[in-house]
């Protein structure tokens, strides 16, 4: 399978930005490059997951996203598979056999409106993001920088947030949490629309401060929360920089 995915990948990416390539697989790849069965060690299923995350990371450079398909019941490696989807946006379905062409139809029906979409979310320095990867962050965790590969429509990035332990808020001599009306927030996303043009969108938002939960708590809607009070998430739509975007 390794070598069909990136003869694809190659393929796809000598069309329009934004071209998808279907995975369908009835189970283990078991032939040649990325060949489940011949890995036997912990260290040999490494190298065959290294090779997956590599070639999803060939498909999000070039733009082309992945789609993984698998019939349910299959003994489908999934967990090693679905790297290709997460490094470029894709998806990963298990589908039964009676619904395969509306789900395949389901898949192909959302457009991809922009490619190699990375955003940086910017945090107040008393505040840090927390459950990410450590490798995503800067700043003293105040900065985090994520990529996405192409999105369409319906993707959602979320994230959480948290105040820095008091200890490390004292230590800080220009700040003064007493004083604090706002807390800003700034979010700049990057990508390459489909005609080709690299753009920059760069949104600053300032949020209220309020120490009474009960004003707190009735601020919450569900447009920006969920599940946790601490949770935004930013539907793309994306745009070119306005002034409103600057302000």
């Amino acid at each position: 399978m390794g070598p069909a995915v990136l003869t694809a990948i190659g393929l796809a990416s000598q069309g329009k930005a934004g071209s998808t390539v279907v995975v369908c697989t009835d189970g283990l790849a078991n032939v040649g490059l990325g060949a489940f069965d011949e890995a036997k060690t912990e260290s040999q299923i490494a190298k065959v997951e290294e090779f997956y995350e590599r070639v999803g990371q060939i498909a999000q450079q070039a733009g082309v996203t992945i789609n993984i398909v698998s019939i349910e019941g299959d003994e489908c490696k999934i967990e090693s598979l679905s790297k290709l989807a997460e490094l470029t946006g894709g998806q990963v379905e298990r589908v039964s056999p009676v619904s395969l062409t509306k789900d395949f139809a389901n898949i192909l029906a959302k457009p991809v409106i922009a490619t190699k979409v990375e955003a940086k979310v910017k945090l107040h320095k008393g505040l840090q993001f927390r459950n990410e990867n450590p490798a995503d962050l800067s700043a003293d965790k105040s900065l985090l920088a994520k990529t996405f590969g192409n999105v369409t429509e319906d993707n959602v990035f979320t994230f959480e947030y948290t105040l820095k332990p008091i200890a490390e808020l004292v230590k800080m001599e220009d700040l003064n949490l007493e004083e604090i009306k706002h807390f800003p927030f700034q979010t700049q996303i990057s990508y390459t629309s489909l005609d080709g043009a690299r753009l920059l969108r760069v949104i600053t938002k300032q949020m209220e401060v309020s120490s009474i939960v009960r004003v707190s708590r009735r601020r919450l809607t569900s447009s920006c929360c969920l599940r946790t009070p601490c949770r935004r998430a930013h539907k793309w739509q994306p745009a070119e920089i306005s002034e409103a975007d600057r302000r």
